[in-house]
């Protein structure tokens, strides 16, 4: 056996033993071509002589390796070595385990995201035939940006195959069924998937009462009565009254996070906006925070104003009519701060000897504006002939185009030849 494992870790640089137990044993190392940190797991068992057994192992190791979804860990290797499987996963930087988060405070829709990015990974692997079967906290990985990585999927059932699984009675985040050592479906991933989310909402396993599961609303006001229900029957003891797949639960679960329309709270019949209080408001938006009217709004009268910064007080804080954009920031209420940016320059078109030969511009006759107002009729104003302009040959002060060169078409085929 350790010959074997030996050799699956073969060429692996910078190894490290991170665990054992749980059904495999688990290292860390570099691969190495590309340097590219990895996880290696290795089940300690041997696949076996049955036929059935091998060809599925055969079948699954495929699978597994040709997942390929933005919310899945990387497979780098998967398969068996003289009969003993691994699984080789890139190791993950950046990121957190859920386990680890799974205790913070969740906004509903930040906890239907994490749970939906991970359907997504599971409706990829089922479309490979690939289950999880194993679904945890501790199997789902959150990067710094948002985004949602699941591991181990294939690892359960390739663990079922060889005998090598670990007792999983004592983890809430599985079915019931898995517990009882039957084989993994999309149903117990269903499971898993609400028992985590229930977990988000309420900082705790799915809590039971009378072999009934409590909504997860009795531990979070904010949930609503449609997500309890869609909650509540993914968690069903049964797999027959669960939801038939992660895809229908999914689907169950955004319906249930849209929030109902609300009736547009309309300003006042005085015209008076409902977030600042500015009065004389008869446009969609307030011409002083700039708030659209209409839609409810935080009143600012019943929240204690904040102290207004040196940089806040030098702004103007009066409403502003614009009547000239130039390129700079707007800022609504706080008036225009303009900033010059040159877009194009004149280009002369005349030497300046040329210049000097354009006559100077004509006086123009001066008007007294009020005598010529007081005349019923105007008089007719007689202008100076304009003087005769210069006769220029643009085509003599043009610069002088380029010759395009040439290229023979003999010439061509005998080099390409």
């Amino acid at each position: 056996m350790r010959d074997l494992i030996r050799q699956i870790l073969q060429g692996y640089k910078s190894l490290k033993l991170e665990g054992q137990g749980e059904g495999y044993v688990q290292f860390s190392g570099q691969e190495p071509d590309s340097q590219q940190p990895v996880s290696i797991k290795i089940l300690p068992r041997v696949v076996g002589s049955d036929p059935q057994i091998a060809k599925r192992f055969e079948d699954l190791s495929r699978s597994i390796r040709r997942l390929n979804h933005p919310n899945i860990v990387p497979v780098r290797k998967a398969g068996d070595e003289a009969g003993l499987p691994y699984i080789v996963t890139r190791m993950l930087e950046k990121t957190q385990s859920l386990a680890s988060k799974i205790d913070q405070p969740w906004a509903i829709d930040a906890a239907a995201d994490v749970v939906s990015q991970v359907g997504m990974a599971l409706e990829h692997a089922y479309n490979k035939g690939v289950i999880h079967g194993g679904l945890t906290p501790d199997s789902i990985a959150v990067q710094d940006d948002g985004r949602v990585l699941v591991n181990d999927l294939g690892l359960e059932e390739m663990m079922d195959l060889v005998g090598a699984g670990a007792k999983k009675g004592a983890s809430p985040y599985l079915a019931p069924e898995r517990a009882m050592g039957k084989p993994a479906d999309a149903r117990a991933d269903v499971y898993s998937l609400a028992a985590i989310l229930y977990g988000m909402l309420t900082k705790r396993k799915p809590q039971m009462m009378d072999a009934q599961v409590l909504p997860p609303s009795r531990f979070n006001p904010d949930v609503s009565e449609r997500m309890d229900e869609v909650v509540v029957r993914a968690l069903a003891h049964d797999p027959v009254d669960r939801y038939p797949d992660v895809k229908t639960f999914l689907t169950a679960l955004g319906a249930s996070t849209v929030v109902p329309a609300q009736k547009p709270q309309m300003v006042a019949t005085e015209g008076i906006c409902p977030n600042c209080g500015a009065e004389n408001q008869t446009d969609r938006f307030c011409r002083k925070c700039g708030a659209r009217l209409g839609q409810p709004q935080a009143s600012a009268r019943s929240q204690p104003v904040a102290k207004k910064s040196a940089l806040e007080e030098s702004v103007l804080d009066e409403p502003i009519q614009v009547t000239r954009v130039d390129v700079g920031r707007v800022r609504v209420g706080k008036g225009v701060d303009v900033g010059e940016t040159v877009i194009a320059q004149p280009m002369a078109v005349a030497s300046p000897e040329m210049e000097a030969e354009f006559p100077e511009l004509l006086p123009m006759p001066e008007l007294d504006v009020q005598w010529w107002s007081a005349i019923e009729q105007q008089p007719a104003i007689t202008m100076p002939e304009p003087p005769p302009m210069p006769d220029i040959d643009w085509a003599e002060i043009a610069p002088v185009m380029p010759e395009v060169p040439k290229i023979e078409d003999d010439a061509v085929s005998e080099e390409s030849d």
